[in-house]
């Protein structure tokens, strides 16, 4: 059997990393960089302590005690329960009938499996190529995990489909996007990318309905993990086996010269790849820390590698600013002592990079690259556009957006799918109470979860919670140059992120309890 630590032990190159990073380690700890640094963090350790603003941010908000004394919560969660408690009675009264049903038993079998199940179905979602998938999928996927939830609260006495648990700008969001699509200007148009909302808006029910314990929510992570593992291999075989031709659409071809077609995986374009390998990577880092076994670990660790290849060959500029953002977050979350070294290790690895990438890289700030051209054109006629419809919106979904975009644009800019700002086209499709909630809700959400961290009342939880809001807050940087929502696999896997922040807290809650 290999014996991974002798390994280690005799290889010539992790020695030679091991003693650098002691060395620096140690000439930092004594650096005037490290006096500088210690200096500033307590100066600002010193204006936290008096501030107002962080003082309302580290302690408990009354609106969320408001909100759950609420009538509307109550109501909410007494109403949406009642179906499945007057089954449940009746269960109850014929549970030896029901026990003697094979198909029945094999119903409370995968209802008590639940998470394998969710994971699974999270593994299907993520992995099907993009030519075989249709968003109806996602909708049916949803409905039967709905379904079997149902099932569970009638035949187990403890599940409830829990709302007490969602947050009231939560409900906000959805709320306002049922009126968007009500309101808009061609309702019927609205229809499709309304079920695809509420589809996301049922599925974070279902996990945080679902969610029971830690070892439930490391499950479905590592079903995610292993999900984007299968894409890499996937986006490796179109590299490697297959080819990728460079499409002039994708990439300007004069600033870009030499590189090669960008990997789209599962997903159909590099850049919405790219957005599902930052809202999901950062939970590499949960696995291999909550990992029990050093095997386990080392497994992990080595999965993460292809996946990390990938994304460098998806080619999307904004998701690799995006997930440097997101492994900062993370880092400074765990372990703070160590930004320095991720830093230095940053730079040191700027030479090692294919020549391709280093001058994808250096094209952000090349003012002829096309691409940042026309997110510009885009921008300009919508801000006009937003003048007009700044209140109501003009209605979900790009069909919609395309319709009443086209008054607005120059003759000289061809068809556009979207704004490529998801904070801008959110605002234009459903209105100003709709990007109101969701900014509050976002803020809400990692105000809850930074508070839960430096609370360290679960070393578990806490990976968890770190890597969420790693891959979220790296989304959402990303959400600045694109509008990651257009693509309803990545709008379904956002929220699917949401609703393990929220489970996680609520587990939080419930050992406080």
């Amino acid at each position: 059997m290999i014996n991974i630590e002798n390994i280690a032990n005799k290889s010539i190159i992790l020695n030679f990393l091991y003693k650098l990073l002691i060395w620096i380690r140690k000439n930092y700890e004594t650096s005037f960089t490290s006096y500088a640094l210690g200096k500033l963090c307590e100066k600002i350790r010193l204006y936290c302590s008096h501030s107002k603003i962080c003082t309302y941010l580290s302690k408990s908000n009354y609106l969320d005690r408001l909100w759950a004394n609420s009538l509307i919560c109550n109501y909410l969660a007494k109403y949406i329960n009642m179906p499945g408690n007057y089954l449940k009675k009746i269960y109850l009264k014929n549970e030896i009938i029901f026990s003697h049903s094979y198909v029945f038993k094999f119903i409370k079998f995968i209802s008590e499996k639940f998470e394998f199940v969710l994971g699974f179905a999270l593994t299907i979602i993520m992995i099907i190529p993009d030519h075989r998938w249709y968003n109806a999928y996602g909708v049916l996927i949803t409905i039967l995990l709905a379904l079997l939830l149902f099932i569970k609260t009638i035949i187990e006495p403890s599940a409830t489909i829990d709302t007490e648990n969602l947050d009231f700008t939560f409900i906000l969001f959805f709320a306002s996007i049922i009126m968007a699509a009500a309101t808009s200007l061609f309702p019927k148009d609205s229809l499709n990318y309304l079920i695809q909302y509420m589809t996301a808006f049922i599925a974070v029910i279902i996990i945080v309905s679902s969610m029971k314990n830690v070892d439930n929510l490391n499950t479905v992570i590592e079903f995610a993990v292993l999900a984007v593992f299968l894409t890499s291999l996937y986006g490796i075989w179109q590299w490697k086996v297959v080819g990728i031709e460079v499409n002039p659409s994708l990439t300007d071809v004069t600033v870009n010269r030499g590189m090669t077609g960008r990997v789209y995986s599962t997903m159909g374009n590099p850049n919405v790849y790219g957005e599902l390998l930052v809202l999901i990577m950062p939970f590499f880092g949960t696995v291999i820390f909550n990992a029990k076994s050093f095997m386990k670990k080392i497994i992990y660790a080595f999965l993460f590698v292809p996946v990390l290849v990938i994304l460098l060959k998806t080619g999307s500029r904004s998701a690799w600013v995006a997930f440097a953002f997101a492994v900062f977050v993370f880092v400074f979350f765990k372990n703070k002592k160590l930004l320095p070294f991720l830093i230095i290790a940053g730079i040191l690895a700027i030479p090692f990079l294919p020549p391709s990438i280093y001058k994808r890289i250096l094209t952000l700030f090349n003012p002829n690259d096309t691409s940042l051209k026309y997110r510009k054109q885009i921008l300009e006629p919508a801000m006009p556009m937003l003048r007009d419809y700044w209140f109501n919106g003009v209605g979900l979904g790009n069909k919609v957006f395309n319709i009443i975009y086209k008054r607005y644009k120059p003759f000289t800019l061809k068809t556009v799918a979207h704004t490529h700002n998801l904070y801008i086209q959110i605002w234009l499709e459903a209105g100003i109470a709709a990007i109101i909630s969701i900014v509050w809700f976002i803020f809400r959400i990692l105000r809850k979860s930074v508070i839960s961290i430096m609370n360290k009342k679960d070393t578990n939880i806490n990976n968890i919670l770190i890597a969420a809001i790693s891959g979220l807050s790296g989304i959402l940087i990303m959400g600045f140059a694109d509008h990651i929502w257009f693509y309803n696999r990545i709008l379904f896997m956002f929220w699917v992120v949401v609703a393990i922040i929220i489970s996680s807290i609520k587990l939080l809650n419930m050992e406080n309890s």
